[in-house]
């Protein structure tokens, strides 16, 4: 596929072939923030003109949108995310297809988070030509993000059809392959198509089933997107980057880093010394030319300079420190770290730079700002409701397909790791102070910090039972 993230002209003409329209009104917005994700664009790299020559120029970068979206998805998807479901049939779904999810898929949230969209889709393969139920059938969840999502139909309630792009690899060849999840007579269809990478024509492959029936009415897919809204297209299904709004304050931190280190560049030591005082002498060259060598220059060519004999009596060595401006540089530097973090939800003091303050605790950052808790919370709520979309639909394959006695309409929970936003260590010293002082019983301790339910945290801590507060 065409690196461009969006030249895939050939895939859409098969969809269109079939009655469907993609949406690709995203895909040049998409190509703008992959540029300020990998700090590769004009901003970045450039031309300066010199006489009647250009040189190249890439500005040094702290790679701000990337830390961003890497942020976010630090904060969201890590070891302490759970996914289960109170259903054994629904847990064993979760725990064969899902296990490590936070872990594994915060690369995936990253970069989701960066273009705006991504998705989570299910994939079979190891069934039968004719497609027939096979209880060994392999169902793989596949990542796909930015233009590589291709809404086919949608409403305001969310994507019902889509198609995604992405590289396969079959039989030891590498294919481009177009699979669409459409609703078809009632149940969802996972229509493949392989193309050549080279050609871009359509090609056949041993084991690849054009149209599969998952015999079931549950989205085989779940588009994963920031709680940003998208104010380029209205009534859209792919979303704005979580950086959409920082691309001044991205800029500003790397103007500020460019400064800092220009001074640092321009600010090393120069020292000028009396062409006399230089050691020099004549060495012959390869070509039998002559050629005159000083010895005090070499690695040292941009900090000691010659200058001609001075009158008598004047120094013939001098130093010159031009002011670094540490300082007044780290306080730009901080400040577009600080508007960069203000912009995209994180709150006002997340980042800075400063070497006195150190890291903040979860506790401070929550309190300096309620913009991240109330952010958080709103990014939560978004990838929540797809993951439990693209579990249940996981399991609706697992029961059409597959054949296995699965409830895929079950609950499903997915629990977050909130101890950013409430700070779990200052929530027990609280609980165990109101237990002390007899406002609270202390079997809800049981209840609140331990899942346990009422009945058994009353059977382990008696109405009458105390706890110390530790202080």
């Amino acid at each position: 596929m065409a690196e461009g993230r969006g030249e895939r002209g050939y895939m859409i003409e098969w969809l269109k072939g079939m009655g469907y329209s993609p949406d690709t009104r995203m895909a040049g917005a998409i190509a703008e923030w992959w540029g300020w994700y990998t700090a590769r664009n004009d901003f970045y790299d450039y031309r300066v003109q010199r006489g009647q020559d250009y040189y190249p120029v890439h500005r040094e970068t702290l790679m701000p949108a990337a830390a961003v979206a890497e942020e976010w998805s630090s904060l969201l998807m890590n070891e302490r995310l759970e996914i289960g479901s109170p259903d054994e049939s629904m847990a064993a779904v979760i725990a064969e297809h899902f296990t490590d999810f936070g872990v594994g898929r915060a690369e995936f949230v990253a970069e989701s988070f960066a273009l705006g969209t991504g998705a989570l889709a299910a994939s079979v393969s190891g069934v039968s030509g004719d497609g027939t139920m096979n209880p060994h059938a392999r169902i793989d969840v596949l990542a796909h993000t930015g233009a590589a999502v291709m809404p086919l139909t949608w409403t305001d309630k969310g994507c019902d059809q889509c198609a995604f792009a992405s590289r396969v690899e079959i039989g030891g060849r590498d294919y481009d392959q177009c699979q669409a999840h459409v609703l078809t007579g009632g149940t969802y269809h996972i229509l493949t198509r392989l193309f050549d990478t080279e050609t871009h024509r359509a090609v056949e492959a041993d084991g690849v089933i054009p149209d599969l029936d998952t015999r079931s009415a549950l989205p085989t897919f779940a588009l994963v997107r920031p709680a940003i809204p998208n104010t380029l297209f209205a009534h859209c299904a792919m979303g704005a980057s979580v950086f959409s709004r920082g691309i001044s304050a991205i800029k500003a931190t790397d103007e500020a880093l460019t400064s800092f280190l220009v001074h640092m560049r321009v600010g090393r030591p120069k020292m000028f010394v009396q062409d006399t005082m230089i050691a020099k002498r004549t060495v012959e060259g390869p070509d039998g030319k002559k050629r005159t060598v000083y010895d005090a220059f070499g690695e040292a060519d941009d900090i000691v300079y010659r200058v001609p004999p001075g009158e008598e009596g004047s120094k013939g060595m001098e130093v010159v420190q031009p002011d670094l401006r540490v300082s007044e540089n780290e306080e730009a530097v901080s400040a577009g770290l600080k508007m960069l973090a203000l912009a995209c939800g994180l709150g006002d003091n997340y980042w800075s730079w400063d070497s006195k303050t150190g890291i903040k605790t979860a506790t401070e950052v929550v309190s300096d700002s309620s913009m991240l808790a109330r952010n958080m919370v709103r990014h939560q709520n978004s990838l929540e409701k797809a993951i439990a979309r693209i579990v249940r639909g996981v399991a609706g394959i697992c029961r059409g397909v597959c054949g296995r006695p699965v409830n895929a309409e079950a609950e499903v929970s997915v629990d977050f790791d909130d101890g950013v936003i409430t700070d779990t260590a200052a929530d027990k010293q609280t609980m165990l102070a109101e237990i002390a002082a007899g406002v609270v019983p202390a079997w809800m301790y049981l209840v609140a910090f331990y899942k346990k339910s009422e009945e058994e945290a009353q059977a382990m801590l008696p109405q009458t039972a105390v706890l110390d507060p530790g202080f």
